[in-house]
Formats: C-alpha cells, sequence, structure tokens
C-alpha cells in the first residue's frame, strides 16, 4: 500500500546469470509535478562506512512518463541520475546493472551463473518520494528462491518492504545453493550456503551446532529474539570478503577450509556471533544519524563505538559463553587489543568519539593511519569491557549485560534513536564512577584502563619493556613497509610507507633477522626499494613500555565473579596461574609495531 502521499515504488528485477546482470524496471508512482525526479542508487550502507561508487553499474537507463514519452535523463552527481520533463503521476524507468563482483558481494550482491544474492543496493530509489517498496523477482527456470524475514510475501516470487531502506536490508537468496535449518526460542535460523568447502557433506551439520550454541548465548543477553526468521548467508568464494549485517540476516565470508580447520572454524563462528549482535546493536538499536540513516549524503555519528565496539567486545564473549573459546583466550585478546592500540602514536591522540565520527574516512587503514586515527571497534571493544569490569566490581553489582539490555529496551523502539547524552545517562546512572569512565575513555584519547580494570577483577599485570624501531610491515610480514610512527625512534629515518625492504646491514631481507636485529642492535642498516630508486636508511632502536605477562592472584569471591561473567562454571584458576597472551584475533588485520 501507498504512504499518505501515495507514492509507492515497485520493481520487477530480472536476473540473467550467465550475463551476470540485473535488468530493472522500475515505476514510481505518486511523482510530484514540477522540479526534476532525482534517481540514486545508495552511496553507502550501514557497516560499510565508505562513499562506494554502486552507479557505475547502472547504464542503459531510460524514463517514460505515463503516457509513454520519452524523457531526458542525465547522469546527476556521484551515484545519481536526473530525469526530466515528467509531469507528475507516474513514471517508468528501465535500465541494466552489471551485477558480478565478489569483493562488493556483501554490498550490493552478485549474479553467478548458478546462484544469486540479490540486494537493494542494485535498485535505483529516488530519495526524495519515500513509500513503500514492492519487488517482483524473475528468476531463470528451476530456480528457488529464500527471502530473510522483514517483507510481507504478496506471492511466490513478490515481496512488499515498508521502505526502500528495509529493501536494502533484505539479501535474497536465488538458485542452486545448500541450506541447514535449525530453531531456537521460537525463531528459525537458516544457514544458507551458495557454494561449498572441504568437507562439507561431513562437516557442515556441526558448524551449523557451533554457530546455534553462539545464537544461545545471544538469545539469553536480550532474553528474545527480535526476529521470527533470520538467515545466515555463507560463500566459501576466497574473493569474498563478506562480513555485513542486517536486521534478519547476514553475509558472511569463509575460507574454504573453515569446516575442517578448528582454528577456521571458530573464527566464523566468532564473526557470526558479531553480525548477529548486529541484529539488536544497530539494526534495531540506532544512533541518532542512524535513524534512519542518510543513504546518499552519508551519516555521521559519534556512537560506533557501541554500534560496532560493544559488538565485538560481544563476539568474543558469546563464543566463551557457548562453550567454543576458552575464557583465556578472551582475557588474552582483550589484553593484546590494548597492547595493539597502545603502541600507536594515534591511540593517544584520537577519542573513540572522533574516530567513530570520521568513518567514511579512515574505515579502512592506510598509509599514515597509525598515527592519526584508532579504530572504533579496537577501542570501544576495550571501553566495553572497563564498563563491564566496573559495574561488576561497584558498590552495588549489575552488569554490562542488564545495562545494555535495558538500554535496548528503552531505545531500540525510537524513532530517533540514542544521543551521545542518552548513553552517559543510561550507562551512568549504573553506579560512581561509570558516567565518569565514560566521559574519560569515549572522549578522551588514550584513556582506557585495561590494565587497573583487570587488577581489580584479580589478575596480577606484569609490566615491562620492548625493543622497537616503530615500523609496520605490509601483512605484519614484509618486505613492504605500510606504516612508520612519527614518534618512534626512527621516525627522522626517512623510511616510508611504500618502501620496500631488500637488505639489513648489507643481507637479504628476512622478518627473522629484523626482529634478531631490533632485539639485538641500537642502530640498523636497511635497504630498500622506493618506486624506481634504490636508499639506504638507518633505523634506531629503543625501549617503550607494554603489558609482558598476566597471573591470576584473585581471591575465590574474585574467581566466582569470574565464572558468572564468562558463563564458565568450571574455571578453577589457581593463585600464581599464568594467563597466556598468544591469543588474538581482529578480523580488521593486526598492525604489528617492530
Amino acid at each position: 500500500m501507498p504512504d499518505a502521499s501515495g507514492a509507492v515504488t515497485e520493481y520487477r528485477v530480472t536476473v540473467r546469470p550467465r550475463a551476470h546482470v540485473l535488468d530493472v524496471s522500475m515505476e514510481l508512482r505518486g511523482v510530484p509535478a514540477g522540479a526534476p525526479l532525482q534517481l540514486s542508487t545508495p552511496t553507502w550502507v550501514p557497516g560499510a562506512y565508505g562513499l562506494m561508487r554502486f552507479a557505475r553499474d547502472v547504464y542503459e537507463l531510460r524514463a517514460t512518463s505515463d503516457g509513454g514519452e520519452e524523457l531526458k535523463v542525465t547522469r546527476d552527481g556521484l551515484c545519481g541520475f536526473k530525469v526530466e520533463g515528467a509531469r507528475g503521476g507516474r513514471v517508468r524507468v528501465t535500465y541494466r546493472a552489471w551485477a558480478y563482483d565478489p569483493g562488493w558481494g556483501e554490498l550490493c550482491g552478485l549474479v553467478d551463473d548458478e546462484h544469486a544474492v540479490l540486494l537493494g543496493t542494485r535498485y535505483l530509489f529516488a530519495p526524495a518520494l519515500g513509500g513503500p517498496c514492492v519487488v517482483r523477482y524473475e528468476l531463470p527456470e528451476g530456480w528457488v528462491m529464500h527471502h530473510p524475514g522483514g517483507a510481507e510475501q504478496i506471492d511466490e516470487r513478490t515481496f512488499q518492504y515498508p521502505s526502500h531502506a528495509a529493501l536494502l536490508d533484505a539479501p535474497v537468496v536465488a538458485g542452486k545453493f545448500d541450506v541447514r535449518t535449525r530453531t531456537s526460542g521460537g525463531a528459525t535460523f537458516d544457514h544458507i550456503f551458495v557454494d561449498r568447502g572441504h568437507g562439507f557433506d561431513t562437516e557442515v551439520d556441526a558448524f551449523a551446532d557451533a554457530v546455534m550454541k553462539t545464537v544461545e548465548s545471544c538469545r539469553a543477553v536480550f532474553g528474545s529474539y527480535p526476529f521470527q526468521r533470520y538467515s545466515f548467508i555463507f560463500s566459501f568464494n576466497p574473493t569474498a570478503h563478506w562480513g555485513l549485517e542486517h536486521a534478519h540476516g547476514t553475509m558472511i565470508g569463509l575460507p574454504v577450509t573453515a569446516l575442517i580447520d578448528p582454528a577456521e572454524r571458530l573464527r566464523a563462528a566468532r564473526v557470526c556471533a558479531h553480525e548477529l549482535f548486529h541484529a539488536w546493536n544497530v539494526c534495531r538499536l540506532k544512533p541518532e544519524a542512524l535513524a534512519p540513516p542518510d543513504f546518499v549524503r552519508g551519516s555521521f555519528t559519534e556512537s560506533l563505538w557501541i554500534a560496532e565496539g560493544i559488538t565485538r567486545y560481544y563476539e568474543f564473549l558469546l563464543l566463551v559463553r557457548a562453550g567454543l573459546l576458552p575464557a583465556e583466550e578472551m582475557i588474552s585478546n582483550v589484553v593484546n587489543y590494548y597492547r595493539h592500540l597502545a603502541a600507536m602514536p594515534a591511540f593517544g591522540r584520537t577519542p573513540v568519539a572522533d574516530s567513530s565520527r570520521a568513518t567514511f574516512l579512515n574505515h579502512n587503514k592506510y598509509p599514515g593511519s597509525i598515527n592519526n586515527t584508532v579504530d572504533y571497534y579496537d577501542v570501544g571493544m576495550l571501553v566495553a569491557f572497563d564498563l563491564d569490569a566496573a559495574m561488576r566490581t561497584g558498590a552495588t553489582p549489575t552488569s554490562l549485560d542488564a545495562v545494555f539490555r535495558a538500554f535496548y529496551d528503552r531505545f531500540a523502539a525510537s524513532p530517533r534513536g540514542y544521543s551521545h547524552q542518552d548513553v552517559l545517562e543510561h550507562f551512568g546512572a549504573a553506579g560512581p564512577g561509570v558516567r565518569d569512565l565514560l566521559r574519560r575513555e569515549v572522549e578522551g584519547a588514550g584513556a582506557v584502563k585495561v590494565v587497573e580494570s583487570l587488577e581489580a577483577l584479580g589478575f596480577a599485570v606484569q609490566r615491562g619493556k620492548v625493543r622497537y624501531a616503530g615500523l609496520v610491515l605490509k601483512d605484519n610480514a614484509g618486505p613492504e613497509v605500510s606504516n612508520v610512527l612519527d614518534t618512534g625512534p626512527s621516525a627522522e629515518s626517512g623510511l616510508a610507507p611504500g618502501d620496500e625492504l631488500q637488505l639489513l646491514d648489507g643481507m637479504p631481507f628476512q622478518l627473522k633477522a629484523l626482529r634478531w636485529l631490533i632485539e639485538h642492535r641500537d642502530q640498523v642498516q636497511v635497504t630498500a626499494r622506493r618506486g624506481h630508486r634504490i636508499r639506504t636508511f638507518t633505523l634506531t632502536v629503543r625501549d617503550r613500555p607494554d603489558v609482558t605477562g598476566l597471573t591470576w592472584n584473585g581471591t575465590e569471591a574474585q574467581l566466582q565473579r569470574m565464572r558468572d561473567w564468562m558463563g564458565r562454571p568450571e574455571l578453577s584458576w589457581k593463585a600464581g596461574q599464568a594467563i597466556p597472551l598468544t591469543a588474538f584475533e581482529n578480523f580488521h588485520g593486526i598492525q604489528t609495531v617492530l
């Protein structure tokens, strides 16, 4: 049904798998007379905070009036088109969209010759028009279709969405695919595999069962599911670097060996936990700027540390509570996230709130990023840990579980979302000092107190010094340099991002050799290729402070607190027991400072 203005957009989407294209016909009703009609593809989608070029794939665009008159169409801006000559009422638009780029698949779907994932980013919309959207999916003969929740089904292939935003939030799978279905708490969970990896026939059910353990852990935080049906959409294609949330599902890329490699299977379950948590946190509980988002100009908020950082924190905690990850490994990750950040100059300069506001600039790492921005996922995770620790050790103990659930219940249904002030007031009510902690750690730079939180919980933190030259190598292996710390001992060496290390003290580059030289020398001579030039530089090596070890030194009461927190009643740490600091997982990549 149209909204009060009479506006409604009807699409007919025809999938042409062998050509890897979509033929799209759209009819817009309720178009006002007068001004040109503006059409656009989105320039971004929530969860992928960067201005994209989706309109580059739209071509053969034509528009006609209600009476069949050809209308003038011209490109207008990054992702827009202008239709001139319409007299109001109805306008019909047809175009073709190229739809095969697996790297962009999580953002705008793709059309393979055997299957398709269809997303609304491929469909033009009228930003000023509003109203519901109706889509008729025309599929090749013999293709089946899976539609997630969030839409009203009109017939077998036709669905109505309350808004264009809801259409963008609904990945539709069609063609040949495998499904494993599970139920939990009255909701249905479909695990959809558009292709297969090693060991699929024998291992896929165990994988789905492991994912469901994290699902149950997530439900325990909020008490119920905010949906009736949820779809995990997986691909084993190595170029499908997927990992994007939707209100009723998610798209996730898996390594081809994810089902047969225990470490990769655990990593996959962790990504599933992260994306599922988003069904509550960001898909329904939204910062003001995302309620609703502006899909053309972008939306900017200081609260992505909540949307993404708290979600990252729970991706680890949910796995511990599900029995898939040892509690020691979660604690190790917390420490290593802190160590990882504390080594960066930007950590002492950039508040996480500012990093969040700048997300369209800093969502991906770049030369110089280590000096001028931090990842709000990473810092937000540590803020969440500090909040949970402060709440659990306060005079009136509570937990982030309880406080965040109440925050969700209060603001998830709010049409305006929540503000930073709402965060300060709601979380600050959890106890003395929590509000000050929030202001310090979110609005300040380098202010997270993970070490103090660990000590208050019963851990003994060993501090020491490590040798460093102040550079980061590409993929932490080199030989290419990706960043040079501008506060590091080699800041004035002349070495720059992009330089390719060739010789170390006159001998061929090896990572082991570089590590040894940094550990044992005060200066290291390096020869590097810079474009077409060969340059020689001298690295300077100094000491920097670091966390070097962690042991449990708590009381029985503190241990019981950790058991309750981790959901692991079998925890039996002894006084003086070392907690290995070897576990460190970050799907955004780890920047090791050498």
